[in-house]
């Protein structure tokens, strides 16, 4: 089935889309926010005036009920005490003071219903009238500057908190923006390598402070691993269709022989050896794949190394004398570390076989094991391999020009990189002039 195909346009355009639905959110929240301060403090301001105006003249006009012209006169002079702050005036019905606190009614006072507010000696007052039954008035104003005051400072304080508010939703639309930008981004790369196969294709990674980056990092790293892998199964697949085909076509005539004329006791254990050839070469594809899916995991112990290495000397020493060859061995006891003792002791024999194998008769190999840090050195006198091979022979198959006249899989090798790879080991190759050193560092 096809995976569907988005343009660049349809990415662009959700990505805009998405992100300015989130700015229009939040801008619409931060303005509502804002309407609700102003109006709560404004209405908070009003309702706090009116109520304690009111609540003062009707106290007072409880108290000035059926009071005489007098009275009511001695009352505006004198004040309550509690009252002392407050601006008292008694006005005749044509706006002349009778008594009070001023001597004349300033102009901006306009006498009327309700709450008046108006500004004495630049102070910010606020005052209700209670008109007598004989038309005479009673003004009671009081200074509400401070109120006022933090009335301007609250519409300060919402302006800020509006300007930041802005300045927070900008930001969050353009992060908005560089996110979802950066999703679609890493969605149409994902699409093109579903639609082509082109493994090779890597996520565009243009800044290095966001997750985002750190994310397409690690897919970048995914991908070349999975085209690692699927490079390898091609590898694979090749060298199983040229190394089989050369003991397999044998096989065939063999047992084409034997329909005939039968086979020779010969011909028999030749025709069994390739087929023992055969059955090795899977065990050691299917030990490789076992061991790189890390299932082997269950069976690590402590494992003294320096005993697993002698073991393999004293395997290998045999044939060695064979072809003349001397081993240096200079093994630290007391060597040991976490692991699979099989895989171990398989490692060191494949190393130290392999050496055999291509050092010439009456040279020697170094076999070293030191401790603090661990480190497992091989180094032999042969042909080597050249610079630019290194990292081919930890290939499955790969084999160098100069060993292919030399019976073997290509398979040692990576055994050999796959068991150092489950234990966490680092392994290098170098030139020891002549020959090959092969160290293998493992962790602490």
């Amino acid at each position: 089935m096809s995976s569907p195909t988005l343009s660049k346009s349809y990415y662009r355009s959700s990505s805009f889309k998405v992100a300015a639905l989130f700015a229009f959110l939040l801008g619409v929240s931060s303005l509502l926010l804002m309407w609700f301060l102003y109006d709560f403090s404004q209405s908070n301001l009003i309702r706090e005036t009116e109520s304690s105006l009111i609540s003062e003249v009707r106290l007072a006009a409880a108290l000035l009920e059926n009071k005489s012209d007098a009275e009511i006169r001695q009352f505006v002079s004198i004040k309550r005490p509690e009252a002392v702050h407050n601006l008292y005036l008694y006005l005749a019905p044509d706006a002349t003071i009778l008594a009070g606190d001023l001597a004349q009614l300033p102009p901006v006072i306009q006498m009327k219903e309700g709450i008046i507010r108006f500004t004495l000696d630049s102070q910010v007052m606020a005052g209700k009238v209670h008109t007598f039954e004989n038309g005479n008035r009673l003004l009671i104003a009081r200074d509400i500057g401070e109120a006022t005051q933090s009335y301007i400072n609250l519409q300060w304080v919402a302006g800020l908190i509006l300007f930041f508010m802005m300045l927070v939703i900008l930001v969050s639309f353009l992060v908005s923006l560089f996110v979802v930008s950066r999703i679609n981004r890493i969605g149409r790369t994902a699409g093109a390598i579903m639609e082509t196969g082109d493994l090779s294709r890597r996520l565009v990674i243009d800044s290095g402070w966001d997750d985002l980056s750190t994310l397409a990092t690690i897919l970048n790293a995914l991908l070349e691993r999975v085209e690692h892998l699927m490079a390898g199964i091609r590898d694979v697949s090749d060298g199983i269709a040229h190394d089989l085909r050369t003991p397999l076509t044998r096989i065939r005539t063999h047992l084409d022989a034997a329909k005939t004329s039968g086979m020779s006791p010969e011909d028999v254990q030749m025709t069994l050896a390739e087929a023992d050839h055969l059955l090795d070469l899977f065990h050691a594809l299917l030990r490789i794949a076992n061991i790189e899916k890390g299932k082997r995991h269950q069976a690590f112990e402590t494992v003294a190394l320096h005993t697993v290495l002698m073991d393999v000397v004293e395997l290998y020493e045999p044939l060695a004398e064979e072809k003349q060859i001397t081993l240096m061995v200079d093994i630290a006891p007391q060597a040991a570390m976490h692991g699979d003792r099989d895989l171990l002791f398989q490692l060191c024999a494949n190393l130290l076989d392999n050496a055999i194998k291509y050092a010439p008769e009456l040279s020697k190999i170094d076999v070293t094991l030191s401790n603090n840090p661990l480190i497992l050195t091989i180094a032999d006198h042969g042909p080597g391999i050249p610079e630019s091979e290194r990292e081919q022979v930890f290939e499955r198959f790969y084999r160098s020009e100069k060993c292919r006249s030399t019976l073997g899989s290509g398979l040692g090798l990576s055994l050999v990189k796959a068991i150092a790879d489950l234990h966490k080991a680092t392994i290098t190759l170098h030139d020891n002039h002549p020959g090959l050193r092969i160290v293998i560092r493992f962790p602490d």
